[in-house]
């Protein structure tokens, strides 16, 4: 049972990652198309969705084994 509840709340933790990292992305992609941002401003939006997608695909590895977010290995 506890696996589950690990599972399930690494799961949300990739999806909250995808969320916190998605939107900003997102905004700052539509302020550079609207011309209120800099065209510099893709690095910024590579940047932290490439972080977010490796936090995201790390969080989805833990949670189909079971594992808590904040853990390295499965409760015993």
């Amino acid at each position: 049972m506890k696996q589950v509840l690990d599972g399930i709340a690494s799961f949300l933790a990739a999806v909250a990652t995808v969320v916190i990292c998605g939107l900003p992305s997102y905004f700052t992609y539509r302020a550079i198309e609207v011309g209120a941002a800099p065209m510099w401003a893709w690095g910024a939006i590579a940047a932290l969705a490439g972080v977010g997608l490796l936090m995201a695909v790390a969080f989805l590895g833990k949670a189909v084994n079971g594992i808590a977010p904040s853990r390295e290995r499965r409760r015993r």
